[in-house]
């Protein structure tokens, strides 16, 4: 099953693909509560601490991914090139990835810049409730030292934070591939399991993509001179 959108911003804050670890924690609501509430009705569990309490690799297995693509907004990025894939390896909450995850918060204090990783960390939410939750400023979702009311709301809603451990990024050098045309246009997403579009898929995950799968942690674009590991099928 492939989740596909247009990448509004390619920043290195949604997705974030620093420390290892490609993550869908903010924007795109929608698309992650659908890949949240499918995780949870395929493994029976009521919610995502349940899923945590699973067999090692029960959400891999599922093979859902999610992928990304540039919009004409992007002016340094192949229009409808590739700006990322991953599979789906774990579901969490805000409050738990903000815990779990304190290499994910962001850092905007000198000497630290744009250029390091910790700058464009997503884990910005302390809980789940936006009514009690704290949003952590300054971050790319913030009004500078203060919070954004709008922005938290709107990425609280989407209940789940994605994670990956196994994914390409492609940033600014997203490559063109016919598969884009079998995928999302517009807004909002769109989900396929249209057998020739997860064929194509697989194909580019075990051929020229295979090579790809890394640790991101100190840079924004995969290492082709990175061994990788065999993908799985795409369900």
């Amino acid at each position: 099953m492939v989740f596909s959108y247009v990448v509004v911003a390619d920043t290195g804050f949604a997705p974030n693909p620093f420390f290892g670890l490609c993550t869908l924690a903010c924007c795109k609501p929608q698309l992650r509560k659908g890949v949240g509430h499918r995780v949870l009705a395929a493994t029976g569990c009521d919610d995502v601490r349940q899923v945590e309490a699973l067999p090692p690799d029960t959400v891999r297995n599922l093979n859902i991914w999610v992928v990304g693509l540039a919009g004409t907004h992007l002016h340094d990025h192949v229009r409808r090139g590739v700006v990322f894939a991953m599979q789906v390896t774990g579901v969490t909450d805000f409050e738990r990835y903000y815990l779990e995850h304190p290499e994910k918060r962001p850092v905007r204090t000198d000497p630290v810049t744009d250029q390091d990783p910790c700058w464009h960390g997503d884990a910005i939410y302390t809980g789940n409730d936006p009514a009690t939750t704290l949003q952590i400023c300054p971050s790319a979702h913030s009004d500078g030292d203060h919070e954004n009311l709008g922005n938290k709301a709107h990425d609280l809603s989407g209940q789940y934070v994605l994670l990956s451990d196994h994914f390409v990024y492609f940033g600014p050098d997203a490559p063109w591939v016919p598969l884009e045309q079998r995928l999302h246009h517009g807004r909002g997403h769109s989900i396929t399991q249209d057998p020739d579009t997860l064929r194509e898929l697989e194909d580019l995950l075990n051929g020229d993509w295979a090579g790809l799968f890394d640790d991101t942690s100190q840079k924004r674009a995969a290492d082709p001179r990175s061994s990788g590991q065999q993908c799985r099928g795409v369900a």
